[in-house]
């Protein structure tokens, strides 16, 4: 079986949009069941911050049409934990758990490293929090994480160590001290979210997705995506 967790705290609208093409990866193109791919978005609605308070969804950017995904809960700590707790009391050793991570993050610029920022009022979730919560997962076949907030790349090693994985992989979209990037040409997704999920359309394996995002015509000029992966050969992983 294959879990999915997509993620984002105090979201911008490019950030729900990117969930939805993550949704739509895995649901359309990557054989994921609906009801195993747990959204936990802002206020547990299809709502980014800023939004109008009250009017019609927006339709998604990538084709005009409705939004698909079923958001489960707010992007919070709290949500976050319980939806592991969920999984992990159906997470067998042969099942696969992808994570997304989107919206923003920040750092405290010492050794307590990078925090997810979450809702609501831009709470942190530190990320030894989060990697306390990935081991609390039983042991499974394999764990890929992909994150696209700010100093996500501060996460890498601490995930590998955390994860109860046979295999782990995790990508990044920007250094442990660099900001991460919207699409150079019209700001509506996360550069190297989109761009790595595209590579996985493409039928690469998690490393090679990784190697396509990095030099892709539409890799923002600024992105400093890093990725790591234990044992080695877990960058050969594919849904």
């Amino acid at each position: 079986m294959r879990y999915a967790v997509l993620f984002s705290g105090m979201s911008f609208r490019r950030h729900v949009n990117g969930l939805e093409f993550c949704w739509r990866a895995l649901v359309d193109h990557l054989g994921f069941e609906p009801g195993n791919v747990h959204v936990l978005n802002y206020d547990g609605s299809l709502r980014a911050f800023g939004d109008p308070a009250q009017g019609p969804e927006p339709l998604w950017p990538g084709d005009d049409s409705p939004f698909r995904m079923t958001v489960r809960a707010a992007g919070s700590r709290a949500a976050f934990q319980q939806t592991i707790a969920t999984i992990a009391a159906r997470l067998l050793p042969d099942d696969q758990l992808f994570i997304n991570t989107m919206g923003h993050g920040g750092h405290h610029g010492d050794e307590r490293g990078p925090d997810l920022i979450t809702y609501p009022y831009s709470r942190r979730f530190a990320r030894d929090d989060f990697c306390a919560t990935l081991a609390s997962l039983p042991p499974h076949r394999s764990l890929v994480v992909l994150m696209a907030q700010c100093f996500s790349g501060g996460f890498n090693n601490a995930v590998l160590e955390a994860s109860p994985a046979a295999a782990t992989f995790i990508t990044s979209a920007a250094a442990e001290t660099r900001q991460s990037f919207m699409t150079a040409a019209d700001g509506r997704w996360d550069s190297f979210q989109v761009n790595w999920l595209t590579g996985l359309l493409r039928r690469l394996s998690v490393g090679e997705a990784f190697q396509y995002a990095c030099n892709c015509e539409a890799r923002n000029p600024f992105d400093s995506p890093e990725c790591a992966a234990r044992p080695q050969h877990a960058s050969e992983l594919r849904f």
